[in-house]
Protein backbone atom coordinates (compact mmCIF):
# COMPACT_ATOMS: atom_id res chain seq x y z
CA UNK A 1 0.00 0.00 0.00
CA UNK A 2 1.46 3.34 -1.19
CA UNK A 3 2.20 5.67 1.77
CA UNK A 4 -0.07 8.46 2.38
CA UNK A 5 -0.29 12.25 3.59
CA UNK A 6 -3.29 12.16 6.12
CA UNK A 7 -4.83 14.71 7.92
CA UNK A 8 -6.83 13.22 11.58
CA UNK A 9 -8.83 16.14 12.60
CA UNK A 10 -9.90 15.48 16.34
CA UNK A 11 -7.56 13.08 18.33
CA UNK A 12 -9.37 12.09 20.74
CA UNK A 13 -11.49 8.89 21.46
CA UNK A 14 -11.98 7.88 17.79
CA UNK A 15 -9.04 9.92 16.84
CA UNK A 16 -6.09 8.76 18.29
CA UNK A 17 -7.13 5.52 17.37
CA UNK A 18 -7.39 6.43 13.35
CA UNK A 19 -3.92 8.06 14.31
CA UNK A 20 -2.67 4.69 15.52
CA UNK A 21 -3.76 2.55 12.90
CA UNK A 22 -2.77 4.70 10.04
CA UNK A 23 0.55 5.42 11.40
CA UNK A 24 1.18 1.73 11.97
CA UNK A 25 0.33 0.99 8.37
CA UNK A 26 3.03 3.57 7.00
CA UNK A 27 1.16 6.65 6.44
CA UNK A 28 2.57 10.13 7.06
CA UNK A 29 0.00 10.65 9.81
CA UNK A 30 -0.27 14.37 11.47
CA UNK A 31 -3.18 15.00 14.33
CA UNK A 32 -4.85 17.96 15.30
CA UNK A 33 -7.00 18.86 18.12
CA UNK A 34 -8.11 21.80 19.33
CA UNK A 35 -7.08 21.26 23.37
CA UNK A 36 -4.72 18.77 24.84
CA UNK A 37 -4.22 15.96 24.02
CA UNK A 38 -5.72 14.02 26.54
CA UNK A 39 -7.88 16.34 28.10
CA UNK A 40 -11.46 15.96 29.95
CA UNK A 41 -13.92 18.23 27.91
CA UNK A 42 -15.52 16.19 25.80
CA UNK A 43 -16.58 12.38 25.30
CA UNK A 44 -13.43 10.73 26.18
CA UNK A 45 -13.56 12.63 29.87
CA UNK A 46 -14.83 11.81 33.28
CA UNK A 47 -12.59 9.57 33.85
CA UNK A 48 -14.00 5.80 33.15
CA UNK A 49 -16.29 4.26 30.71
CA UNK A 50 -17.76 0.75 29.88
CA UNK A 51 -16.60 -2.00 27.75
CA UNK A 52 -19.66 -4.50 26.97
CA UNK A 53 -19.57 -7.12 24.69
CA UNK A 54 -23.06 -8.13 25.89
CA UNK A 55 -24.97 -4.86 24.21
CA UNK A 56 -28.36 -3.89 24.37
CA UNK A 57 -28.50 -1.23 21.79
CA UNK A 58 -28.15 -4.15 19.07
CA UNK A 59 -26.89 -7.10 18.57
CA UNK A 60 -24.67 -5.51 14.99
CA UNK A 61 -22.59 -3.95 17.37
CA UNK A 62 -21.14 -7.37 18.96
CA UNK A 63 -18.17 -8.18 15.59
CA UNK A 64 -17.10 -4.87 16.37
CA UNK A 65 -17.20 -4.92 20.00
CA UNK A 66 -15.09 -8.34 19.91
CA UNK A 67 -12.82 -6.73 17.16
CA UNK A 68 -12.02 -4.16 19.92
CA UNK A 69 -11.51 -6.06 23.17
CA UNK A 70 -9.00 -7.57 20.80
CA UNK A 71 -6.86 -4.72 20.53
CA UNK A 72 -7.65 -3.10 24.15
CA UNK A 73 -5.43 -5.98 24.83
CA UNK A 74 -3.07 -5.46 22.76
CA UNK A 75 -2.58 -1.63 23.42
CA UNK A 76 -3.01 -2.39 27.65
CA UNK A 77 0.40 -4.92 26.61
CA UNK A 78 2.51 -1.73 25.44
CA UNK A 79 1.89 0.89 27.90
CA UNK A 80 3.10 2.01 30.64
CA UNK A 81 -0.49 2.79 32.33
CA UNK A 82 -3.31 0.54 33.16
CA UNK A 83 -6.64 2.00 31.47
CA UNK A 84 -8.21 -1.53 30.49
CA UNK A 85 -9.93 -3.37 34.30
CA UNK A 86 -11.54 -6.42 33.19
CA UNK A 87 -14.09 -6.75 35.90
CA UNK A 88 -16.70 -7.74 33.90
CA UNK A 89 -20.36 -5.79 33.07
CA UNK A 90 -23.56 -6.20 35.41
CA UNK A 91 -26.87 -5.46 33.52
CA UNK A 92 -30.22 -5.18 36.15
CA UNK A 93 -33.24 -5.07 35.38
CA UNK A 94 -36.88 -5.84 36.18
CA UNK A 95 -38.94 -9.26 35.49
CA UNK A 96 -39.43 -9.95 31.75
CA UNK A 97 -37.56 -6.64 30.88
CA UNK A 98 -38.00 -6.76 26.95
CA UNK A 99 -34.74 -4.26 26.77
CA UNK A 100 -32.43 -6.99 29.22
CA UNK A 101 -33.82 -10.08 27.25
CA UNK A 102 -32.62 -8.50 23.83
CA UNK A 103 -29.28 -8.25 25.43
CA UNK A 104 -29.20 -11.74 26.71
CA UNK A 105 -30.38 -13.04 23.42
CA UNK A 106 -27.87 -11.22 21.43
CA UNK A 107 -25.16 -12.31 23.84
CA UNK A 108 -26.35 -16.20 23.29
CA UNK A 109 -25.85 -15.59 19.63
CA UNK A 110 -22.68 -14.09 19.01
CA UNK A 111 -21.26 -16.67 21.75
CA UNK A 112 -20.53 -14.04 24.08
CA UNK A 113 -19.29 -15.20 27.62
CA UNK A 114 -22.17 -14.04 30.08
CA UNK A 115 -24.04 -15.58 33.17
CA UNK A 116 -27.74 -14.70 34.15
CA UNK A 117 -28.33 -14.61 37.69
CA UNK A 118 -31.92 -14.42 39.56
CA UNK A 119 -32.78 -12.19 42.23
CA UNK A 120 -31.08 -14.27 45.08
CA UNK A 121 -28.06 -15.09 43.08
CA UNK A 122 -27.72 -11.16 42.27
CA UNK A 123 -28.61 -10.43 46.24
CA UNK A 124 -25.93 -12.81 47.42
CA UNK A 125 -22.79 -11.71 45.12
CA UNK A 126 -24.05 -8.02 44.44
CA UNK A 127 -25.31 -6.84 47.59
CA UNK A 128 -24.27 -3.03 47.27
CA UNK A 129 -27.40 -2.96 44.62
CA UNK A 130 -30.27 -2.40 46.70
CA UNK A 131 -33.29 -4.32 44.99
CA UNK A 132 -36.95 -3.33 45.00
CA UNK A 133 -38.01 -7.06 43.93
CA UNK A 134 -38.11 -9.18 41.14
CA UNK A 135 -34.99 -8.19 39.07
CA UNK A 136 -32.53 -10.27 37.64
CA UNK A 137 -29.43 -9.72 35.51
CA UNK A 138 -27.01 -10.55 33.12
CA UNK A 139 -23.19 -10.42 33.78
CA UNK A 140 -20.96 -10.41 30.71
CA UNK A 141 -18.02 -11.66 31.65
CA UNK A 142 -15.82 -9.38 29.26
CA UNK A 143 -17.07 -6.88 30.11
CA UNK A 144 -14.63 -3.94 31.84
CA UNK A 145 -13.78 -0.56 33.33
CA UNK A 146 -11.89 1.54 30.79
CA UNK A 147 -9.92 4.71 31.79
CA UNK A 148 -10.80 7.16 28.81
CA UNK A 149 -7.89 9.33 29.31
CA UNK A 150 -5.22 6.60 29.25
CA UNK A 151 -6.45 5.14 26.55
CA UNK A 152 -6.25 8.07 24.64
CA UNK A 153 -3.07 8.77 25.81
CA UNK A 154 -1.74 5.14 24.97
CA UNK A 155 -3.65 4.95 21.29
CA UNK A 156 -1.17 8.39 20.67
CA UNK A 157 2.02 7.35 21.89
CA UNK A 158 2.10 3.85 19.73
CA UNK A 159 0.80 6.52 16.98
CA UNK A 160 4.00 8.59 17.91
CA UNK A 161 6.09 5.82 18.20
CA UNK A 162 5.27 4.37 14.37
CA UNK A 163 5.65 7.90 13.09
CA UNK A 164 3.00 10.51 13.89
CA UNK A 165 2.67 14.18 14.18
CA UNK A 166 0.61 15.44 16.96
CA UNK A 167 0.08 19.53 16.61
CA UNK A 168 -1.92 20.36 20.40
CA UNK A 169 -4.20 23.28 20.83
CA UNK A 170 -4.92 24.21 17.48
CA UNK A 171 -8.59 23.99 16.17
CA UNK A 172 -8.83 23.65 12.42
CA UNK A 173 -11.06 25.93 10.64
CA UNK A 174 -12.39 24.63 7.79
CA UNK A 175 -11.39 20.72 5.62
CA UNK A 176 -12.17 21.51 2.00
CA UNK A 177 -12.26 18.52 -0.28
CA UNK A 178 -10.31 19.27 -3.62
CA UNK A 179 -9.70 17.28 -6.68
CA UNK A 180 -6.15 15.63 -5.60
CA UNK A 181 -6.75 15.28 -1.91
CA UNK A 182 -8.21 17.84 1.18
CA UNK A 183 -6.89 21.21 2.18
CA UNK A 184 -7.07 21.68 5.90
CA UNK A 185 -6.54 25.19 7.35
CA UNK A 186 -5.46 26.04 10.48
CA UNK A 187 -4.69 29.08 11.99
CA UNK A 188 -4.80 30.83 8.80
CA UNK A 189 -2.51 28.65 7.21
CA UNK A 190 -3.72 25.47 4.86
CA UNK A 191 -1.55 22.49 3.95
CA UNK A 192 -2.74 20.10 1.15
CA UNK A 193 -3.38 15.87 2.08
CA UNK A 194 -4.20 13.34 0.30
CA UNK A 195 -7.07 12.42 2.71
CA UNK A 196 -8.39 13.48 5.97
CA UNK A 197 -10.22 11.72 8.40
CA UNK A 198 -12.74 13.81 10.65
CA UNK A 199 -13.37 12.54 14.40
CA UNK A 200 -14.19 15.47 16.48
CA UNK A 201 -17.46 14.17 18.16
CA UNK A 202 -19.53 16.92 19.57
CA UNK A 203 -18.31 19.42 16.94
CA UNK A 204 -18.94 16.45 14.13
CA UNK A 205 -18.30 17.89 10.41
CA UNK A 206 -19.03 21.69 11.02
CA UNK A 207 -15.28 22.48 9.66
CA UNK A 208 -15.84 20.77 6.37
CA UNK A 209 -17.01 22.46 3.59
CA UNK A 210 -20.49 21.18 1.94
CA UNK A 211 -23.52 18.99 3.11
CA UNK A 212 -23.34 16.73 5.87
CA UNK A 213 -25.47 14.55 8.09
CA UNK A 214 -26.53 16.18 10.94
CA UNK A 215 -24.42 15.67 14.22
CA UNK A 216 -26.09 17.36 17.61
CA UNK A 217 -23.84 18.01 20.58
CA UNK A 218 -25.35 16.99 23.80
CA UNK A 219 -24.23 17.90 27.11
CA UNK A 220 -23.80 14.96 29.69
CA UNK A 221 -23.24 15.18 33.40
CA UNK A 222 -21.25 12.82 35.20
CA UNK A 223 -21.05 12.97 39.31
CA UNK A 224 -18.87 11.50 41.90
CA UNK A 225 -20.45 10.16 45.42
CA UNK A 226 -18.46 9.19 48.60
CA UNK A 227 -19.14 5.24 49.88
CA UNK A 228 -19.07 4.26 53.59
CA UNK A 229 -17.56 0.91 52.72
CA UNK A 230 -14.92 1.48 50.16
CA UNK A 231 -14.13 -2.14 49.61
CA UNK A 232 -16.97 -3.00 48.89
CA UNK A 233 -16.85 -0.81 45.38
CA UNK A 234 -13.63 -1.79 44.82
CA UNK A 235 -13.00 -2.82 41.30
CA UNK A 236 -12.85 -6.31 42.37
CA UNK A 237 -16.37 -6.35 43.66
CA UNK A 238 -18.38 -4.14 41.99
CA UNK A 239 -18.61 -4.44 37.96
CA UNK A 240 -19.46 -1.58 36.24
CA UNK A 241 -23.14 -1.37 36.12
CA UNK A 242 -26.18 -0.72 33.58
CA UNK A 243 -29.52 -0.78 35.51
CA UNK A 244 -32.79 0.19 34.52
CA UNK A 245 -36.01 0.65 36.85
CA UNK A 246 -39.62 1.55 36.15
CA UNK A 247 -38.13 5.70 36.51
CA UNK A 248 -34.54 5.27 36.67
CA UNK A 249 -31.34 4.25 33.67
CA UNK A 250 -28.23 4.82 34.86
CA UNK A 251 -24.81 3.59 34.49
CA UNK A 252 -21.98 3.06 38.00
CA UNK A 253 -18.76 2.75 38.45
CA UNK A 254 -16.35 0.92 41.19
CA UNK A 255 -14.48 3.37 43.03
CA UNK A 256 -10.89 4.24 41.19
CA UNK A 257 -9.66 6.75 43.95
CA UNK A 258 -10.68 5.14 47.04
CA UNK A 259 -13.59 6.98 48.67
CA UNK A 260 -15.79 8.04 45.18
CA UNK A 261 -17.84 6.09 43.24
CA UNK A 262 -19.13 7.58 39.59
CA UNK A 263 -22.99 7.56 38.78
CA UNK A 264 -23.90 8.99 34.99
CA UNK A 265 -27.40 9.31 34.35
CA UNK A 266 -29.61 8.70 31.58
CA UNK A 267 -28.88 10.75 28.08
CA UNK A 268 -31.08 14.16 27.92
CA UNK A 269 -32.17 14.05 24.38
CA UNK A 270 -33.84 17.52 25.03
CA UNK A 271 -29.82 18.99 24.99
CA UNK A 272 -28.60 20.49 21.62
CA UNK A 273 -26.03 22.72 22.43
CA UNK A 274 -22.79 24.59 20.61
CA UNK A 275 -19.82 22.50 21.90
CA UNK A 276 -18.06 26.50 22.02
CA UNK A 277 -20.37 28.09 24.45
CA UNK A 278 -21.60 24.87 26.29
CA UNK A 279 -22.33 25.66 30.15
CA UNK A 280 -19.69 23.93 32.30
CA UNK A 281 -21.56 24.56 35.67
CA UNK A 282 -23.25 22.28 36.81
CA UNK A 283 -26.95 22.99 38.94
CA UNK A 284 -28.50 21.24 41.57
CA UNK A 285 -31.01 19.79 39.06
CA UNK A 286 -28.77 18.65 36.96
CA UNK A 287 -27.62 15.91 39.27
CA UNK A 288 -31.00 15.36 40.75
CA UNK A 289 -31.64 11.81 39.14
CA UNK A 290 -27.76 10.86 40.29
CA UNK A 291 -28.77 11.82 43.63
CA UNK A 292 -32.33 9.92 43.74
CA UNK A 293 -29.60 6.64 42.27
CA UNK A 294 -27.33 6.92 45.58
CA UNK A 295 -30.25 7.65 47.75
CA UNK A 296 -32.57 4.70 46.85
CA UNK A 297 -30.66 1.85 44.82
CA UNK A 298 -26.57 1.74 46.28
CA UNK A 299 -26.52 0.77 49.62
CA UNK A 300 -24.24 2.93 52.17
CA UNK A 301 -23.47 5.68 49.28
CA UNK A 302 -24.05 9.44 49.98
CA UNK A 303 -26.72 10.71 48.26
CA UNK A 304 -24.72 14.51 48.05
CA UNK A 305 -22.15 14.86 45.29
CA UNK A 306 -18.82 15.62 46.39
CA UNK A 307 -17.53 16.81 42.51
CA UNK A 308 -19.30 16.50 39.26
CA UNK A 309 -18.52 17.96 35.85
CA UNK A 310 -19.77 18.54 32.21
CA UNK A 311 -18.49 16.84 29.43
CA UNK A 312 -19.71 16.79 25.59
CA UNK A 313 -20.57 13.97 22.90
CA UNK A 314 -22.27 13.97 19.23
CA UNK A 315 -25.66 12.50 18.02
CA UNK A 316 -26.61 11.60 15.06
CA UNK A 317 -30.45 11.97 14.37
CA UNK A 318 -31.12 7.91 15.07
CA UNK A 319 -28.81 7.85 17.47
CA UNK A 320 -25.74 5.38 15.65
CA UNK A 321 -22.76 6.53 14.73
CA UNK A 322 -21.56 7.33 11.09
CA UNK A 323 -18.32 5.70 10.08
CA UNK A 324 -17.98 6.02 6.10
CA UNK A 325 -16.56 8.57 3.53
CA UNK A 326 -18.23 11.98 3.52
CA UNK A 327 -20.91 12.32 0.95
CA UNK A 328 -18.91 14.97 -0.74
CA UNK A 329 -15.79 13.00 -1.32
CA UNK A 330 -14.40 10.00 -1.36
CA UNK A 331 -11.24 11.41 0.19
CA UNK A 332 -12.39 12.40 3.73
CA UNK A 333 -13.61 10.07 5.96
CA UNK A 334 -15.65 10.44 9.21
CA UNK A 335 -16.30 9.02 12.40
CA UNK A 336 -18.83 10.37 14.64
CA UNK A 337 -22.05 10.78 16.26
CA UNK A 338 -21.31 7.98 18.39
CA UNK A 339 -24.13 9.10 20.47
CA UNK A 340 -22.80 8.54 24.34
CA UNK A 341 -22.23 5.07 23.91
CA UNK A 342 -18.80 5.05 21.48
CA UNK A 343 -15.62 4.72 23.14
CA UNK A 344 -15.68 0.77 24.15
CA UNK A 345 -15.20 0.43 20.46
CA UNK A 346 -12.63 2.85 19.95
CA UNK A 347 -9.82 0.94 18.81
CA UNK A 348 -12.12 -0.95 16.12
CA UNK A 349 -13.11 2.28 14.57
CA UNK A 350 -9.62 3.10 14.12
CA UNK A 351 -9.55 0.06 11.61
CA UNK A 352 -12.40 0.64 9.85
CA UNK A 353 -11.10 4.25 9.52
CA UNK A 354 -8.22 3.01 8.45
CA UNK A 355 -9.86 0.51 6.13
CA UNK A 356 -11.45 2.91 4.75
CA UNK A 357 -9.25 5.15 3.70
CA UNK A 358 -6.51 2.08 2.22
CA UNK A 359 -9.66 -0.06 0.38
CA UNK A 360 -12.33 1.88 0.72
CA UNK A 361 -14.21 -0.17 4.02
CA UNK A 362 -15.61 -3.95 4.33
CA UNK A 363 -19.28 -4.92 4.01
CA UNK A 364 -19.90 -5.04 7.47
CA UNK A 365 -19.10 -1.72 8.08
CA UNK A 366 -20.42 -0.26 5.05
CA UNK A 367 -23.76 -1.81 6.43
CA UNK A 368 -24.04 -0.91 9.82
CA UNK A 369 -22.58 2.78 9.52
CA UNK A 370 -23.27 4.22 6.63
CA UNK A 371 -23.76 8.34 5.89
CA UNK A 372 -26.46 7.70 3.60
CA UNK A 373 -28.97 5.24 5.62
CA UNK A 374 -32.80 7.04 5.13
CA UNK A 375 -32.40 7.34 8.62
CA UNK A 376 -30.13 10.19 9.24
CA UNK A 377 -31.02 13.98 8.65
CA UNK A 378 -28.37 15.97 6.83
CA UNK A 379 -27.69 19.84 7.66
Amino acid sequence: MKARKIAVVGVGAMGSMALWQLARRGHEVVGFDRMGVPHDTSAHGAESRIFRLAYREGKEYIPLLKRSLELWRELQSTSDRKFHFPIGCLYIGERDADWLLGTIEGAREHDVRHEVLDEQELRRRFPQHRLEGGEFALLDTDGALLRPELGVRAAVRAAQAAGATLHQGCAVERVEPQTDGVAITVGGNTEHFDAAVVTCGAWGTRAIEGPSPQFIARRLVGTWFGVDDVAAYLPERFPVCIRRTSEIDYSGFPSMDGWTIKVMPPVNFLSNIDPSRVDRTVSYDDTAIMRRVARTLLEGVDPEPVRSGVYLDGFTTDNHPIIDHHPASERIVIAAGFSGHGYKMAPAVGVAVADLIDSGGDNYIRHHFSAHRPSLQVA
